[in-house]
């Protein structure tokens, strides 16, 4: 399935409402704060590449803790290096099996860039409330968006 370009919007809008929620009632940010409603998204419109964001970001998590063994990273720099791992994993991971699945990662842009996202939040605060964060928000931003889709509300193409 896919939805509309304002479909998507009302998509990242509700779990940005819902990553900001969850920050100030726990403290924690669950994977960056636009990074719930993009995975929702990405579950209503391509379960696959969840999957894939899933397997980047544990990629890009055990890269990191390597790349700190042997780099001082801290602040800006963590941050970065973090970002730039997950993008050059998942461009790796697209230019294997772009050919065997193209359509795996059409409008995709922002999901080179979520792996790196969730697994710098994962490296600043503790990994299981992190990811459990991460999930319940995403999920409630899920629930919400599949509900409109299901329902009629929120138009798909």
């Amino acid at each position: 399935m896919t939805l509309a370009p304002e479909a998507a919007t009302l998509g990242l809008a509700i779990g940005l409402l819902f990553s900001l929620v969850c920050y100030l009632t726990t403290n924690l940010s669950p994977g960056g704060m636009i990074t719930p409603g993009w995975l929702a998204l990405t579950l209503v419109t391509d379960y696959r590449q969840g999957a894939i964001v899933v397997l980047m970001t544990a990629l890009t998590f055990g890269g990191t803790l390597i790349l700190q063994k042997v780099a001082i990273l801290y602040g800006k720099r963590l941050f970065a290096a973090v970002v730039l791992m997950g993008v050059l994993l998942q461009t790796a991971l697209f230019a294997l099996i772009q050919h065997d699945f193209p359509l795996l990662f059409t409008h995709q842009t922002l999901g080179f860039v979520v792996p790196g996202l969730i697994a710098y939040q994962l490296v600043r605060q503790p990994p299981g409330p992190t990811l459990m964060a991460t999930g319940a928000v995403t999920m409630a931003a899920y629930g919400v968006l599949i509900s409109g889709v299901l329902a009629g509300l929120i138009p798909g193409t």
